[in-house]
């Protein structure tokens, strides 16, 4: 089934893809040596990044036919660029590995586009050149399978997140389609992080999860409700990047942080509606409160917790 906002999205797509390709042609004829096809190239960075593979490991990772691949592969064979190694525990399998000549090759390969690439983001600004990174990361995190947990961390934020928390916090509400209190709560919220993290002992604090390649998939705030308590807010994770233990961490990371600036409590306020987030309270040690307009208030004991 197509909606308008489906065919909308897929004609976005469709002319990046053009402008894309007309943009990066020249540069990738300029970065590639001539005598190296585009896919040759691929392979290359594929073997080089990712170490001893099968054929049909990098076929599926290339998306490319295994009978061309095969012709790919004893070019290089023959090159001196590869060997074939048998698999000890399969004599039916073989695994490939780049020779130090293969990998000379890459690293002049991928040194000459790096320098090209320098060459052509000169005229950026530092704030432009963050901007499309972000970006290309972010194209790249939706479009990929999901992400091995082992390639997520958790870290502090740095100058950029807070516009991106308010955004993507009024964009993912479920129950704030066409209102704006919900970005406007955020707001207000960062605001108070901002005002609170200024005082010569922090009241609060922002913890970001991130992919290996910078893409941003989950936040949460933890600020100072009262002396003794805090409190979780705008805490998210991206869809794509759920059910893989990323609340958790993000929650614990609010914990340590309390539990360090001296709180005896840490709190969080969930709507009804939101029984994943009501899932998550009960495996991070939240207690049931007390049930209020706005939802149900979660509670954990730090000093229990952290003695």
């Amino acid at each position: 089934m197509t909606g308008p906002d489906l065919i909308r999205t897929a004609e976005a797509i469709r002319n990046f893809n053009h402008f894309y390709a007309r943009h990066a042609g020249g540069l990738q004829e300029r970065i590639r040596s001539s005598k190296f096809s585009t896919n040759e190239v691929r392979l290359l960075h594929a073997l080089a990044i990712g170490g001893a593979q099968t054929s049909a490991t990098v076929a599926r990772q290339l998306n490319l036919d295994t009978g061309y691949l095969s012709r790919l592969l004893t070019r290089f064979e023959s090159r001196g660029y590869i060997t074939r190694r048998v698999d000890t525990r399969d004599s039916r399998r073989h695994f490939i590995i780049l020779t130090s000549a293969g990998r000379a090759t890459f690293d002049a390969i991928d040194s000459n586009g790096i320098g090209e690439m320098s060459v052509a983001l000169r005229g950026f600004t530092r704030c432009e050149r963050a901007q499309l990174a972000s970006s290309m990361a972010d194209i790249a995190r939706l479009l990929s399978p999901p992400v091995d947990c082992a390639r997520l961390h958790v870290r502090g934020a740095r100058r950029g997140d807070f516009g991106w928390i308010v955004e993507r916090c009024a964009q993912l509400d479920p129950a704030d389609h066409a209102r704006s209190t919900y970005e406007a709560h955020a707001v207000e919220i960062v605001a108070r992080v901002f005002g609170m993290g200024q005082a010569s002992a922090p009241r609060a604090s922002c913890w970001i999860a991130e992919q290996e390649n910078g893409a941003r998939v989950g936040a949460a705030v933890v600020i100072a409700a009262s002396g003794s308590e805090a409190r979780i807010e705008l805490l998210f994770v991206e869809p794509g990047a759920r059910r893989r233990g990323l609340g958790q961490r993000l929650v614990d990371a609010c914990s340590a942080f309390a539990s360090e600036a001296g709180f005896e409590r840490l709190t969080c306020c969930i709507e009804e509606s939101r029984a994943d987030l009501h899932r998550l309270a009960e495996q991070t040690c939240f207690a049931l409160r007390e049930r209020v307009a706005a939802g149900s208030v979660w509670q954990r004991s730090l000093a229990s917790q952290y003695a």
